[in-house]
């Protein structure tokens, strides 16, 4: 099974900026990288946080999320064929409304000791503010909590019943599963605490618990779980806008192969984190963490040196494994304040220009994976899906097969389907299916090759006789 994943983050449309060029640009290297670079095309997009610049004024922000709804509509009709619930989406710092974090402080009225110590032991309650430097007290935690409240307005609209965001995203996680790909993405809000005295990045451990158990079950079935979040995991001494990393232990201890977030305004595959003391099933614990620039961010947030970037990883999942390619588009317009982003391939160091590695999955039992097989076709009534994979797993395994394929190519409706799919008599049932089908299809080279077929003359049964005289009537 392969499928890609278009990774974009950190959108930070300026005001002198439109989003019809950054799409239209997007599209024209859609055409490059899928016919001259022989990249897939994508199955999913992910955007890791930040999809506005923010303000302080309520109908500003709407406004700027009314633009970006119909950025990533158009990025969803042309990637997705309209499909939003493979678009994947997650907060970021500039989506938390500094508005209302401001009015739910004021200077604080305790004494500065008091007020040191309360900081220093980590209270929820307490800010600096440097340019102020004095301490502000959160005094109003129902009005702090709301500072989400216009992302959740835009998120569900977006999605309209498809999906809703959670009331309370600092302590519920989320999920989004797709069984036709065995894949898991658990999203994250990695704001916790964060307001405009505060830029910290931090994922509650409430969060991760709400979807341990989904997360759990699909590492069992031998899905790759991917988490979605918008921190960074690391900085320099005199930063404190990333995110605490012992969370990735947290991470690891619930079956997540790979991190996918933004922040730090380019893009990084970070080599992976790992701890010892988790490994088990003779699977290394392993966590790839995966960083996308920012998308259409201007010389104010990005980084020296470095230009706008987005991903696209490609991923080839078999029985116990996931191979993944990372490949990063950069705008190698020299102007940092172009309005038109110029795409290409970022090189690299090696031959293929893409960053290649591989994820251990759990690896599957033949019976289990026959039950996976049977669990998804249960679900979607897809028996033609279910003949190609079990036809896979025949091919894969050199295993015999051939009762369960029957039974689900027996409900198959494709006639033409089911009589290339008969290709050896052994049994009256294979005799009349083949037989229905060349009846259905009314194909004379199909009614020929039943007719003078050897082995359903010997099964010499009344049932198929009668089939075989209905055609040559």
């Amino acid at each position: 099974m392969r499928y890609s994943i278009l990774h974009i983050s950190d959108i930070h449309k300026g005001q002198d900026v439109e989003y019809g060029p950054l799409f239209q640009s997007m599209r024209r290297d859609y055409e490059c990288y899928t016919n001259q670079e022989g990249l897939l095309p994508p199955s999913f997009v992910v955007v890791s946080g930040d999809l506005i610049q923010g303000a302080y004024n309520d109908d500003e922000i709407r406004q700027q999320y009314d633009n970006v709804s119909l950025f990533l509509s158009e990025i969803c009709d042309f990637f997705l064929n309209g499909d939003r619930k493979k678009l994947i989406i997650v907060p970021g710092n500039h989506d938390v409304n500094r508005n209302v974090t401001k009015a739910s402080m004021i200077p604080s009225t305790r004494d500065y000791d008091s007020c040191l110590n309360s900081f220093f032991s980590g209270a929820a309650d307490i800010r600096w503010n440097w340019k102020e430097h004095k301490f502000y007290e959160v005094i109003n935690r129902t009005i702090y909590n709301h500072r989400f409240d216009l992302f959740i307005e835009f998120y569900n609209k977006f999605y309209d019943g498809i999906r809703s965001y959670p009331n309370n995203p600092e302590e519920t996680a989320y999920v989004v599963i797709h069984d036709d790909f065995d894949i898991c993405f658990s999203c994250f809000n990695s704001c916790h605490h964060l307001d405009h005295l505060c830029d910290t990045g931090s994922i509650t451990e409430e969060a991760l618990n709400s979807v341990c158990k989904d997360l759990t079950d699909c590492y069992n079935a031998g899905f790759l779980n991917i988490a979605v979040w918008h921190h960074h995991f690391y900085g320099s001494p005199l930063e404190t806008n990333y995110i605490d990393r012992s969370f990735l232990t947290n991470l690891l201890s619930c079956n997540i192969q790979i991190g996918l977030y933004g922040h730090q305004h380019y893009t990084q595959v970070a080599e992976e984190y790992s701890d010892l003391l988790l490994q088990r099933d003779e699977i290394a614990q392993k966590l790839l963490l995966i960083s996308s620039g920012t998308l259409f961010g201007g010389p104010k947030v990005l980084p020296p040196n470095s230009h706008r970037q987005y991903n696209i990883i490609e991923i080839e999942k078999g029985n116990g494994y996931a191979a993944i390619d990372i490949s990063i588009r950069e705008d190698f317009n020299p102007n940092p304040n172009n309005k038109i982003p110029q795409w290409r391939m970022k090189p690299l160091s090696n031959s293929t220009n893409k960053i290649h590695y591989v994820v251990k999955l759990r690896e599957l039992s033949n019976n289990d994976m026959l039950l996976n097989i049977d669990r998804k076709c249960r679900i979607n009534k897809d028996f033609y899906q279910a003949c190609e994979n079990v036809k896979l797993l025949q091919q894969s395994t050199g295993e015999d097969f051939s009762l369960i394929f029957k039974s689900y190519l027996k409900e198959v409706k494709d006639y033409n389907y089911i009589f290339k799919n008969i290709r050896k008599i052994t049994a009256v049932e294979d005799a009349v299916l083949k037989i229905t089908a060349a009846i259905e299809t009314k194909n004379p080279d199909y009614i020929r090759e039943v007719i003078n077929d050897d082995d359903i003359k010997k099964l010499n049964d009344s049932n198929v006789n009668y089939l075989l005289s209905t055609l040559k009537m």
